[in-house]
């Protein structure tokens, strides 16, 4: 009998947020991925600064796609940028509309198609 292994990672948007952020803070941008119909992950990592947990997400992620979310900023970036400036980068306090787009925005980038206006 042939036992086949699977990689059971799915390439997805990895969605790294602080500690200290809860959840329902960031839901939007979560259906805003899953609208588009793309996989993601999210981790609660050890760091404040939303440039630093995009970056470190989209280098952990297949599709090189990674949101950041720190107590105040949520930033959207690509694995191909640098850390310091990332793609998209507004306030975790906007209205749901702009949280939603951003996460939509990321899964666009891996459909590779026009990104919604924030």
């Amino acid at each position: 009998m042939i036992i086949k292994s699977y990689d059971l990672d799915t390439p997805s948007v990895y969605v790294f947020h602080c500690i200290n952020v809860d959840i329902d803070e960031f839901k939007e941008i979560l259906w805003g991925i899953e609208e588009e119909g793309i996989p993601y992950k999210v981790e609660s990592i050890n760091m404040d600064i939303s440039n630093d947990l995009s970056h470190k997400a989209a280098l952990k992620s297949k599709l090189g796609i990674g949101i950041g979310i720190s107590k105040d900023k949520i930033t959207l970036t690509t694995n191909k940028l640098d850390k310091n400036n990332p793609l998209i980068s507004i306030d975790l306090d906007q209205n749901y509309n702009s949280l939603r787009n951003l996460g939509a925005n990321g899964a666009r980038l891996v459909k590779g198609i026009e990104l919604k206006k924030i």
